[in-house]
């Protein structure tokens, strides 16, 4: 059993409705790494992707469906300015790492679509690629969801750097992370995300969130952060009250944040569910711990 399993083990307890819904999950990297990889994660087989694999006849082609998978990214990140060019994906993803990526029938993908969360110019977008993918010779699944980590240089510890889903109703984000840090077998989990990305909410499901570093200026979306995820330590039930809520645009409250962990005289962490709603803004729970 890897950590995160061990850590928490119900998951993805919603996989067989997930399946119902018509979903299929695919692990897409290459040959070489296959034997370090959990393909059966929380006892669910994904679908082996061998992007170096030109025979394997599936009825569609990989590399079609891997660039769908890259443009629906980044659509999906929008504003951020972060898309993901062709190189980076088989540079940092498809050869030292893995993607997960859950995908839908072609039938299924409007439907979903229109009900997603994401706004109208996004859809627009995605339709758009959707549309594209039909009139081409293309008839295999279409990705909706997505969970990217690459191998840090600390034994046992995973860099996160992409997770996205345009499902956002049915527990698809969180299933797909559980997935992914199963088929890693990682034991920790750093990561980069910004104080207003949704994605808080799925993140802070697998424990809160110590903040490494609490402004990243050198990054490309204002209001980011370094976390971690220490799936060997045991989990604190229940979580504690926040010790304050973060204005995710308080960039010098954040400054605030980082000297004092430079200083050594806090610890932070972000506290489920990520975000909180106060009268029509969002924040985020902090529990700052002085040093003792």
């Amino acid at each position: 059993m890897t950590a995160v399993e061990a850590h928490f083990p119900g998951f993805a307890d919603n996989m067989q409705k997930l399946l119902n819904h018509g979903l299929e999950f695919y692990l897409a990297s290459n040959e070489s790494l296959r034997p370090f990889l959990n393909e059966a994660p929380y006892g669910h087989k994904l679908s082996w992707l061998d992007f170096t694999d030109t025979t394997e006849d599936k009825g569609w082609d990989t590399g079609a469906f891997l660039n769908l998978f890259n443009v629906m990214n980044g659509i999906a990140f929008g504003d951020r300015g972060i898309p993901m060019p062709q190189w980076v994906m088989v540079d940092l993803i498809l050869m030292p790492s893995a993607a997960v990526i859950a995908a839908l029938p072609q039938s299924s993908f409007t439907e979903v679509l229109e009900t997603s969360a994401f706004d109208a110019d996004a859809k627009r977008h995605m339709r758009a690629v959707f549309d594209k993918a039909k009139q081409s010779d293309y008839n295999g699944p279409i990705p909706i969801a997505g969970y990217c980590a690459a191998p840090s240089a600390a034994p046992g510890t995973w860099v996160g750097w992409s997770l996205w889903s345009l499902w956002t109703s049915v527990g698809l984000g969180k299933a797909l992370k559980a997935l992914a840090l199963s088929a890693y077998q990682a034991q920790k989990l750093d990561g980069v995300t910004q104080y207003d990305n949704s994605a808080l909410r799925v993140h802070t499901r697998f424990g809160r969130l110590r903040i490494m570093v609490a402004t990243v200026p050198f990054h490309t979306s204002p209001g980011s952060f370094v976390y971690e995820n220490d799936f060997t330590v045991p989990v604190t039930e229940p979580e504690p009250e926040p010790s304050f809520l973060l204005d995710p645009f308080d960039y010098e409250r954040q400054r605030a944040m980082q000297k004092a962990i430079e200083a050594r005289e806090c610890t932070y962490y972000v506290l489920a569910p990520g975000h909180l709603v106060q009268e029509g803004r969002t924040f985020v729970p902090i529990l700052e711990i002085p040093a003792s």
